[in-house]
């Protein structure tokens, strides 16, 4: 058996065990389910998690090839490398899935979604993924799950890497990291890294954008610094800067008209955090401040950034003041107060008509609390919170949970919970539509698991079923123009099973999803959403080599009225240590060269070839 998966059926036998004492078992822990760690068997929600070393043996270019891999995640690209690609979780869209990074919102203000291809690979360390609503701790857009993507080094470890890697399309990638302590009490991280790819023709119209090729070009660095001042007390801070240079296509062709448009998209983003910790005996106390700002201009590619009429300029500031304590070594409460205002600025501009004369902004607080409680076979959750929004007012969220372990190895649980997604500003303002009276996106979330380990082999079985109330859609009012409403009502009934063991030399990894998500309106399939997904993911590992094939099906989907036909795909990696420091791998993407569609008029890669090295000190 593997040591990743002892640790995992170690974990599950360990339901009852006391948070402190798990964290020095070297068991699976989580930070994500309660913004505190505790180990992964404490938590009633399905929770997965995919370490720098699952990274590295999968030979990934992108964060969207990593999360791709997760079960109840489907991922929708407007075609290759640097076009948006975001998620699809449990049938909740990009907007309703919360991403953090270390802990921090970090979803769009404009758009609430966060697109995973603009995300840097080298700066990752682990990725944290907990499913189902987690809005009674974490507020707004956490409805169909959370993804953590945790960049923080760790203090202790050593680690000086130079990575790069080149492939089709011209691709070339190269990226280095170094985390080190300076002293017994501090520790450095540094990150920087460049990516390009000239692309392909990802939005092919006959006859008018034949040989296009649509590009990407990124550059990114991160700094995070931490300082144990005291046994007790620890201070830190980050820094992550992205600027990324995207192309895509506008191009059309209707009858006797057509136009021929490459378009580009430049986007930075500046992410600074700030927070100190303390920890005494029993109890924990966080402190975070974050600023991220986010500048995006769209435009022809025949023009210059700075004659762009489409641009979006935002900025996000949150502060957060988390606390947990043991009361026994049952029983723990937490609580804690979120501080977040969103910032349009006044120079944000569509089509060249500007939003504002001046910054529109709204603020929210919010306050949590939440309590877990074990007793011999028994878990309970119970968690609630209110969000007063400058906006739309009070929403109040809350969620309870049970389990129960009637075997040592075998658990049976249920949730409720409710959940809500916010306007973003795009939904409320736009040149041509302002739509204050927005209300949030509401929902309600029911699940039951059974799960345990039966033969060394983990598994778990969930049911689930999610209510959308008020979804914001555009639609016609009485004079015929169109305007984001609280117009839609959408359910989404699903069943996801799960496995995990190891073979020999060979650990696997399954999962399979089967959904109805529906519109109660008309009756129709919710867009791009598929009634089944199956995902299997194997890793090796002998003597110098490592090996990893993953392999995915989605049945048919429907993109508005056009059906996207199932597909079968599979990406295979390899690498061996030619010295102990030095490892020369690649990858192959799509191996049977299957043509498949994501989006309908959007084309995909064809078999891709990647060769790569890492070198580590």
């Amino acid at each position: 058996m593997s040591k990743r998966l002892t640790a995992s059926v170690l974990s599950a036998l360990a339901i009852a065990a006391p948070t402190h004492a798990e964290e020095s078992t070297g068991l699976p822990i989580t930070v994500t389910a309660t913004r505190f760690a505790e180990p992964t068997a404490s938590v009633l929600a399905p929770v997965n998690i995919i370490t720098r070393k699952d990274i590295e043996q999968l030979h990934a270019r992108s964060l969207a090839d990593v999360v791709k891999t997760l079960p109840g995640v489907e991922m929708v690209s407007n075609g290759g490398r640097g076009q948006q690609a975001s998620v699809i979780v449990r049938g909740a869209t990009s907007a309703e899935t919360l991403v953090l990074m270390d802990g921090v919102r970090i979803n769009s203000a404009t758009n609430g979604a966060t697109d995973f291809s603009s995300i840097p690979l080298n700066q990752v360390e682990r990725v944290e993924f907990v499913r189902g609503a987690r809005a009674s701790v974490y507020g707004s857009d956490a409805i169909g799950g959370v993804i953590n993507i945790i960049t923080r080094g760790t203090a202790g470890q050593t680690k000086h890497t130079l990575n790069g890697s080149a492939g089709s399309r011209d691709y070339q990638n190269l990226n280095g990291s170094t985390s080190f302590d300076i002293n017994q009490q501090q520790h450095l991280k540094l990150a920087a890294g460049y990516e390009t790819e000239d692309g392909y023709n990802v939005h092919p119209v006959e006859g008018v954008n034949d040989g296009d090729e649509h590009g990407f070009l990124g550059r990114n660095a991160m700094l995070d610094y931490q300082n144990q001042l005291t046994d007790e007390v620890n201070v830190y801070g980050a820094m992550h800067w992205t600027r990324n240079t995207m192309q895509s296509d506008g191009s059309y062709s209707y009858g006797d008209y057509s136009q021929h448009e490459r378009d580009e998209t430049w986007e930075e983003n500046t992410h600074y955090q700030l927070g100190t910790k303390y920890q005494k005996d029993r109890y924990q106390t966080e402190l975070n401040t974050s600023l991220i700002n986010n500048d995006m201009y769209y435009y022809p590619d025949t023009i210059s950034r700075d004659e762009a009429s489409s641009v979006y300029k935002t900025s996000q500031y949150q502060l957060s003041w988390l606390n947990n304590y043991q009361i026994t070594d049952p029983w723990t409460v937490g609580a804690g107060v979120d501080l977040r205002r969103d910032v349009l600025h006044s120079d944000s501009q569509s089509s060249g008509s500007a939003f504002f004369d001046e910054d529109k902004n709204r603020n929210n607080v919010s306050v949590y609390a939440l309590s877990q409680y074990r007793w011999e076979q028994w878990l309970g959750e119970l968690s609630g919170r209110t969000d007063d929004n400058q906006q739309y007012g009070r929403h109040n969220t809350w969620q309870a949970g049970l389990g129960w372990n009637f075997l040592p190895e075998y658990r049976l649980s249920a949730r409720y919970g409710t959940a809500f997604r916010a306007p973003t500003f795009n939904d409320l303002y736009t040149p041509y539509s302002v739509s204050p009276d927005l209300k949030p996106e509401t929902s309600k979330n029911s699940e039951i698991a059974l799960e345990g380990t039966t033969q060394e082999v983990l598994w778990r079985v969930t049911a689930y079923r999610n209510d959308l109330e008020d979804m914001i859609e555009w639609a016609p009012d009485s004079s015929g123009y169109w305007y984001p409403g609280n117009v839609g009502r959408a359910r989404i009934k699903g069943i996801e099973l799960e496995a995990e063991f190891a073979t020999g030399w060979l650990t696997h990894k399954l999962s399979a999803d089967f959904k109805n998500a529906r519109d109660l309106e008309d009756g129709t399939v919710l867009s791009r959403r598929a009634k089944r997904n199956y995902k299997w993911t194997g890793m090796a590992n002998w003597d110098k080599w490592d090996a990893s094939l993953t392999g995915q099906y989605q049945s048919e989907r429907y993109d508005s009225s056009t059906r996207l036909a199932p597909y079968a795909l599979w990406n295979a990696a390899a690498g061996y240590h030619v010295l102990p420091q030095l490892r020369i791998g690649g990858r192959i993407d799509n191996l049977f060269d299957k043509d498949y569609a994501l989006a309908s008029g959007y084309a995909t890669p064809e078999r891709s070839y990647y060769v790569d090295f890492s070198y580590q000190l």
